[in-house]
């Protein structure tokens, strides 16, 4: 059987991703933009606001757990032995 991947083929492929933000979803934009829907203008806000929430989030739940270690540990503990018990079953 013969391997299908070739480590050295520069063409992109499915995995090769930018995972850079893009700067049109960064910046701040108006609801309406020359040449797009204003639909498509309004869901890229969103997806701004939606990135911003969750990065906010994730560093307060980081300075939570930095605050309180013990604390937060014993609750993934509890946590996980509360989700064991559920798939136990």
């Amino acid at each position: 059987m013969t391997d299908t991947f070739n480590q050295n083929d520069t063409t992109t492929n499915a995995y090769d991703t930018d995972l850079a933000p893009r700067p049109d979803l960064t910046s701040a934009q108006p609801d309406t933009v020359e040449g797009r829907a204003p639909m498509t203008a309004r869901v890229e806000r969103r997806l701004r606001e939606g990135r911003s929430w969750a990065e906010d989030r994730t560093q307060r739940a980081g300075e939570t757990i930095r605050a309180h270690p013990v604390r937060s540990s014993l609750g993934a503990v509890g946590v996980g032995v509360v989700l064991g018990m559920l798939l136990r079953r």
